[in-house]
């Protein structure tokens, strides 16, 4: 099982003045992807500053630095305040499967209830236990 290079992330994006934007992030991108609407996406100012994987026998775990511009607004139609910290973040991994001979992907993220166990796109093994939440902190 492994980490993939690609991140979501939900953030208030002051270039379409939207709160609540999911941004597409890839590791050695400059510009994320805001997803503005059903089939709207525009660049947005941030990228994937750090990405570090801990793999121990038991565990993987992932910690990623996002760098992104952020300005005070009021949602262009809601009119509630921007905030700088997200609530929500979606987490990408692959594995292959050596009885199948296959590989699959899948994902994490914030708004699942834990602890739910993570199956191989193969055999249907399960190949992890999704235990914590990721967590989302503002580095000011």
């Amino acid at each position: 099982m492994f980490w993939k290079p690609t991140i979501q992330l939900n953030l208030d994006c002051f270039v379409c003045e939207r709160v609540g934007r999911t941004n597409a992030l890839e590791r050695g991108a400059e510009r994320a992807i805001c997803w503005s609407g059903r089939n709207e996406q525009h660049f947005a100012a941030a990228r994937i500053a750090a990405f570090d994987v801990t793999s121990q026998d038991d565990r993987l775990a992932l910690r990623t630095v996002v760098d992104f511009w952020w300005a005070p607004f009021k949602d262009a139609k809601r009119g509630v305040d921007a905030t700088p910290l997200s609530n929500w973040v979606r987490l990408h991994y692959g594995n292959y499967c050596p009885h199948q001979e296959t590989s699959s992907e899948g994902s994490v993220q914030t708004n699942v209830r834990r602890p739910t166990s993570v199956y191989c796109g193969g055999c249907k093994t399960e190949i992890a236990v999704d235990a914590e939440v990721p967590s989302i902190r503002l580095l000011v």
